[in-house]
């Protein structure tokens, strides 16, 4: 069974780890710790079907606005933005972002975006 793709762009493994292990059967996880390797994952993974992107990669200071932007020149799917802070979730959506929400909740926003079963 083909699950969906999910590129998921956060520089700490712990989140990693937590969504993988929440959304284990419903989506295919593919991760990326950087800005560079989510630009290589993104090409090399043409199927995925949602993205989902940390604001702050690396560090504690946004810095992925450029790389929303720059995505959204191709990808027309949909990208959530992940942050505990709310005013850096709204940096994102202006940046190009679809959805936003806080780390823990996106297990659940991304079943609901997707229209999967809810966890």
């Amino acid at each position: 069974m083909n699950l969906p793709k999910v590129l998921v762009v956060e520089d700490l493994e712990q989140f990693h780890d937590f969504w993988g292990s929440r959304l284990e059967g419903k989506v295919t996880l593919v991760s990326a710790f950087s800005i560079r390797e989510a630009q290589e994952q993104f090409a090399q993974n043409p199927d995925v079907v949602a993205i989902v992107m940390d604001a702050c990669v690396p560090g504690n200071a946004p810095t992925t606005q450029p790389l929303v932007r720059k995505l959204r020149e191709t990808f027309t799917g949909p990208i959530i933005a992940t942050s505990s802070l709310p005013e850096y979730r709204q940096e994102l959506l202006r940046a190009g972002c679809d959805h936003e929400c806080e780390k823990e909740m996106l297990p659940q926003k991304l079943c609901d975006v997707l229209g999967l079963s809810p966890l």
